[in-house]
């Protein structure tokens, strides 16, 4: 705005816009919420204060997880929630010694979860088979012409024949498959004896060697070169079963219609039924690379085969038996691991001494894998200072779209003119934050709790920086500026250690099937090099021009040309190449070694082992290795980008192509040469990800992987199996609640676990909010058919009398829980469906209306502050059923002809014996006024305990308990704080004792009016 001034009498206006949204932070006393969450933090309690401010730590209402649609309830007449999102952290213990963490996660090929309820072998394959293999899919393959994309990334390639000197084709791994229990993969083959799957058990195959012994297929496949098109062959998968076909054909193709991963099963609740499930694959386009294995025949000479088939495709598993990995080789079945966050590598400066320096690297702020490819991170406009007063430059650090493209950007947030200084005001830790917040598992039970630690609180939504310790400290080189990135984390699986054992399983089964490939090959099959940008430039030849949209670094578009890389936008997820690298792999281990490794620069290799991140596939990344023309002064030539190349390997290619046509040798870019230039700024970007985001539960059960109540059933009904209360989902409820039961870190009025019925966490949740002492627990309960079964999902009609009949046999004595019945139909918000939830989700919503019409001491139920935000009950009850239930002090839910919808019909708490704290609003009158006078007593620690402080503590009480009878919560009260209640001997302990005296106001429950019907002529 400008500022007026006055040269002569006159009267000026200008405008104050203070009309936009404004933050209001949480305002009164939450209630809390325990559930599941697309995103955000695990086992943090978060408070927020609208359902706006939910979704945007949590995410959407999806139409299925009750949690959001409880806090939703509650957030529509309320500012304060609190909201605990649970993950899978197995028993919420500690590590074993091995780093695993007890029931946690998953275990590739075991028994699962059947129908019955009960863990058994797979119903889908025939008995006596073997436990399911992580088991990886390859193919042998060369450079295309003019391609350098194995070479540039490192590969070695395999010896090719004495009698021929042809280089050797290279076996890339192209996916990662998880094989049910009872199943055993092989590969349709020319020289196999029988291509069939086999009709009976996979034999009791534990390797993929050992799948020589079904004589079905085999591990050296049979490829179309014309198509790319294999079949497998799923051994041990019955026939009959119509959902689990035990022959698959699909092509390696990316460009096919019947691509691997569009063909094979991508669902994991589907594993057994299908037999597999495609955990992972990497896409390898023509134009860089071709399938062939012509240059490994015997022969040294290229072979014809029949219908164009070369024996180039391969299955194998780790080398060791299922789900054990040694000192230097990979359990690659191991999954059992706690929930992770997404991370990025460190991003690095450029060359000191010959070495990079880390500076920072990103955090997730949301648990879980929800965020692996939700975004990326692009640096851009890097700057080194022009001033010889100032050595540290700037930079701008984006969050964007993981879908976007560079030519369309969705910027979700921006941070610019950021600084490694530490005394900067635009210090990007201090701008974006590096607060990290979680809860210590990794203690001995008694000294878990929840952790704060980093100096800057979080400004991000998505994440926070881990910075290194020299920049925090200063010591960095001032002249430093993030120009890189280490290389992430690496699936490792190529090599042999130092005694000459290998990573993956070939021993002695490739080469004598065919005489064609030895195990020393197969031995060294990788994942193909992470995508990256080798150009900025647009179009070919007299038309090649600079596109200065383009960021150097990771490609997440699909390059499907080898003269135009940057061609293909490809927004869709699905097809981003960049999907495979961001997924979670075992990184855990203690005493065996890692599947998964980064974060490692320096490491030396074990035998011939790639274990160091930046050198693995030539990962790392720095725009030092960008190849550049420069002028007659030997500046970076501002009008020459199309001809700057990207090479991964550090090693100058032989020259570059200008506009003109005419070639140079160039050089690589250089810090202090190039990055003061302001007209080649623009050019100084690039993008990188994050990854390793993971649940932490078991993807191939519906109901452990959803955290839900039929899971904890199963838990603890098979505890020898399942985990009992230290099982995933049981153990991860109780967890929750203890948290929350800690009252220095939460505060709160109301407490639901939308859903959870089980007695092991509803029973825990009881006596956890008795000791907090100020809340009430708003309860889910357990329903029984007409046949006295337990329902254990929203199908079957509940029973009122077998219900509460069983709820009364649990005996609860409580006033600080109240339990309701039915279930109850809402509208999702964000689905717009209708979704039947638990009672406790709309009852929510109910003491939330209450409480803004009228004080927490009046009763929600009725139609005034009862009525719920339901379309219709579960189950419809009759006079006799609401009987009944309240007998059981279950309040009901139900619905009145011409009333409108579902309303709450009852107030009781579970107290069993008759006072007036078997009514909800006493009890939550006893827990407001403690509240209340809790706050001020708080106000005279430490005052002289003299008469005079007895009298002003009395005083400052009066008035509250006062406010509170005007309010219609009180009849009568008396307050006694003086010194007939604290004697000497309390002084002498420097004690204050009161006494407060009260008769709550009751509720009228029960009308009861007598019709008199008289005669004609008789007095009225």
């Amino acid at each position: 705005m400008a500022e007026l001034t006055f040269r002569s009498p006159g009267v000026g206006t200008t405008e104050i816009d203070l009309s936009g949204r404004t933050t209001r932070g949480p305002q009164g006393v939450p209630a809390a919420v325990i559930g599941t969450a697309d995103q955000g933090p695990a086992f943090v309690p978060i408070t927020i204060a609208s359902y706006r401010d939910f979704v945007t730590e949590f995410g959407q209402t999806d139409g299925e997880k009750f949690g959001p649609l409880a806090i939703q309830q509650w957030l529509a007449n309320q500012q304060a929630g609190t909201y605990l999102r649970v993950l899978g952290a197995g028993d919420c213990k500690i590590r074993t010694s091995a780093g695993k963490v007890t029931n946690a996660g998953f275990i590739v090929g075991s028994q699962q979860v059947q129908a019955g309820g009960t863990v058994t072998n797979n119903v889908h394959a025939y008995t006596g088979g073997p436990a399911g293999r992580t088991t990886f899919l390859g193919c042998f393959m060369s450079e295309s012409a003019g391609s350098t994309y194995f070479s540039e990334a490192g590969f070695t390639h395999p010896p090719a024949p004495a009698t021929t000197a042809a280089v050797g084709s290279i076996p890339i791994i192209r996916g990662v498959i998880f094989v049910a229990n009872g199943v055993v993969l092989t590969l349709s083959s020319t020289v196999a004896s029988d291509n069939t799957p086999a009709t009976g058990s996979a034999t009791t195959a534990t390797k993929a060697s050992d799948a020589a012994n079904v004589s079905q297929g085999a591990l050296i496949g049979s490829v179309d070169t014309s198509s790319q098109q294999f079949v497998m062959l799923l051994n041990g998968l019955k026939q009959t079963d119509a959902e689990g076909p035990n022959i698959v054909t699909a092509s390696f193709n990316p460009q096919a219609g019947n691509y691997f991963p569009d063909v094979f099963n991508t669902d994991p609740l589907k594993i057994e039924e299908t037999g597999h499930f495609l955990y992972q694959h990497y896409d390898v386009y023509n134009s860089h690379a071709i399938i062939t294995g012509t240059v490994l025949q015997n022969t040294g000479v290229a072979v014809a085969l029949d219908n164009n088939l070369e024996q180039v495709a391969f299955v194998t598993t780790g080398a060791l038996l299922h789900n054990i990995g040694g000192t230097t080789q990979p359990n690659y079945e191991g999954f059992e691991n706690r929930f992770t966050h997404p991370f990025s590598p460190y991003v690095i400066s450029q060359k000191f001494g010959g070495t990079p320096q880390n500076l920072f690297k990103i955090h997730c702020l949301n648990d879980g894998v929800y965020s692996n490819n939700r975004f990326k991170i692009s640096i851009e406009n890097i700057q080194k200072s022009n001033n010889p007063n100032i050595k540290f430059g700037k930079f701008d650090l984006i969050i964007r779209d993981f879908t976007d493209d560079d030519r369309n950007v969705r910027v979700l947030e921006a941070y610019r003119g950021l600084s490694i200084d530490p005394s900067s005001e635009r210090y990007f830790v201090r701008i974006i934050g590096d607060m990290n917040i979680y809860y210590d598992f990794d203690q001995r039970v008694g000294s878990q709790k929840l952790v704060a630690s980093g100096k800057f609180v979080n400004t991000s939504n998505y994440i926070r920086v881990e910075v290194a310790p020299a920049v925090d400290s200063g010591d960095i080189d001032k002249t430093a500026l993030p120009i890189g990135y280490r290389g992430p984390y690496h699936l490792i699986t190529s090599g042999t250690d130092s005694s000459s054992n290998p990573l993956i399983d070939s021993s002695g089964s490739f080469s004598g099937i065919i005489n064609y490939v030895s195990a020393s090959v197969v031995q060294r099959a990788q994942t193909p090099p992470i995508p990256m940008r080798t150009t900025i430039a647009k179009g070919t030849g007299i038309n090649k021009s600079v596109d200065s949209q383009l960021y150097w670094g990771t490609q997440f578009e699909p390059i499907d040309s080898l003269t135009e890389p940057n061609k293909n936008n490809a927004p869709d997820i699905q097809k981003s190449p960049l999907v495979a690298f961001t997924k979670y792999m075992p990184e855990y281990q203690v005493t065996t070694q890692n599947a998964w490794v980064g974060d490692n620069a320096g490491t030396n290799d074990e035998g011939s082992i790639r274990l160091d991140s930046d050198t693995y596939n030539n990962n790392m990344f720095t725009l030092e290795n960008v190849q550049i023309a420069t002028n007659s002064s030997d500046v970076v030539d501002d009008k020459e980008w199309q001809a700057a190349l990207y090479r991964r390997n550090a090693a100058l290619a032989s020259s570059v192509t200008k506009l003109d046509g005419t070639t140079q040798s160039g050089r690589f870019l250089n810090v202090e040469k190039d990055f003061g230039d302001l007209a080649s700024k623009k050019h100084y970007k690039f993008s990188f990800f994050v990854q390793g985001g993971f649940d932490g539960v078991n993807i191939f059960n519906e109901e452990r992987s959803k955290m839900l109540d039929v899971a904890i059933r199963r838990e603890n009904g098979d505890s020898t199996n399942q985990g009992g209360v230290a099982g995933c989902t049981t153990a991860a409820y109780i967890k929750a609640i203890d948290i929350l039961k800690e009252k220095s870190d939460t505060d709160i009025q109301l407490l639901a676990i939308p859903g959870i019925r089980q007695t092991q966490v509803t029973n825990h949740a009881i006596s956890a909010i008795e000791e907090r002492f100020d809340a009430l627990y708003i309860m889910d309960i357990e329903h029984r058919d007409a046949e006295n079964n337990v329902i254990t999902g929203s199908d079957g009609q509940p029973n009122v009398t077998y219900t509460s009949n069983l709820f009364k046999a649990r005996n609860i004595d409580s006033s600080f829980a109240a339990a309701y019945f039915p279930d109850v139909v809402v509208t999702d918000p964000t689905t717009n469906t209708n979704v039947q939830v638990a009672p406790s989700v709309a009852v929510l919503g109910a003491f939330g209306l209450n409480d803004s019409v009228a004080h927490p001491w009046f009763a929600p139920a009725g139609f005034a502050r009862g009525a719920l935000k339901a379309s219709e009950v579960a189950v419809k009850t009759n006079r006799s059923n609401l009987d009944v239930l309240y007998d059981a002090s279950i309040n009901p839910i139900t619905v009145f002809p011409g009333r409108g919808g579902p309303t709450v019909f009852g107030q009781k708490t579970l107290q069993a014996a008759t006072s007036a704290l078997d009514r909800i609003n006493v009890r939550r009158l006893l827990i407001e006024i403690r509240r209340k006078v809790r706050t001020v007593a708080n106000s005279f620690i430490f005052e002289p305990n003299r008469e005079t402080t007895l009298a002003r503590f009395s005083g400052v009480v009066n008035p509250i308990l006062n406010r509170i009878q005007q309010q219609q919560g009180l009849v009568r009260f008396k307050v006694q704080i003086d010194t007939t209640t604290t004697t000497q001997a309390d002084i002498e302990n420097n004690t204050v004792r009161g006494k407060i005296f009260l008769q709550p106001t009751r509720t009228l429950e029960f009308i009861s009016l007598d019709f008199v019907v008289s005669n004609a002529g008789t007095e009225i």
